[in-house]
């Protein structure tokens, strides 16, 4: 990979274990609704689903309730103290030795700003983008991206944690050798997403890399 220039992060499950906090306000959420949830993570883990619209058809959130819901999820994960994943900052410090280092996320700007800054972790990174418009897809944001920086596709390699971002980086052209899943965030179907480079720990990132 002497080729590579760049590494595009995800946010949420790739840096911070913020999957315990979803939980909890999707918990509140549903106690607001009246609606069944589950008392255990790993079973919300499976009715998340694809992305949060799959979640809130999965959870019976419908209508009007859907944006009721966005606001208070909006306001809620702000409040919440997120984990970063434990190795994660020496991973960060060994690659920006050698490539520059972007967070592109579809979380709120001030969500990931505010962990980011609190982890005294903003000094990695050559730039943060978030998803501010939901009309705006996160493949746009990442195409952008390159086109800013000047970036050519095969020079920079997207870490994801879910079966969306897979589909993401195919939808903006990425090779598989260009595309890293960790399987200790929030997870991934593994039946749809079939490729090589699998990060079962942070550490994991260096190796394939290095590989």
């Amino acid at each position: 990979m002497n080729n590579i220039k760049a590494i595009i992060f995800d946010y949420d499950g790739v840096i911070v274990d913020s999957f315990p906090s979803i939980f909890e306000i999707y918990k509140e959420i549903c106690d607001k609704f009246k609606l069944d949830f589950p008392s255990e993570i790993e079973e919300f883990r499976k009715i998340y689903g694809y992305n949060y619209q799959e979640c809130c058809q999965n959870l019976g959130i419908k209508g009007k309730n859907i944006d009721r819901a966005n606001e208070i999820f909006k306001t809620r994960i702000i409040e919440k103290k997120h984990q970063i994943f434990d190795g994660i900052e020496n991973v960060l410090i060994e690659l920006n030795k050698k490539y520059k280092l972007f967070i592109v996320s579809a979380t709120y700007e001030t969500e990931v700003l505010s962990k980011i800054n609190n982890n005294n972790l903003k000094k990695y990174f050559q730039g943060i983008y978030c998803k501010i418009d939901k009309k705006i897809k996160k493949s746009i944001i990442i195409n952008n991206l390159l086109k800013e920086k000047g970036f050519l596709k095969e020079e920079i390699i997207f870490i994801g944690d879910r079966t969306i971002d897979y589909d993401i980086a195919k939808k903006v052209g990425l090779d598989d050798s260009n595309i890293i899943i960790v399987d200790y965030g929030w997870g991934y179907d593994k039946e749809k997403v079939k490729i090589e480079n699998i990060a079962h720990k942070p550490n994991d990132i260096l190796r394939i890399l290095n590989s």
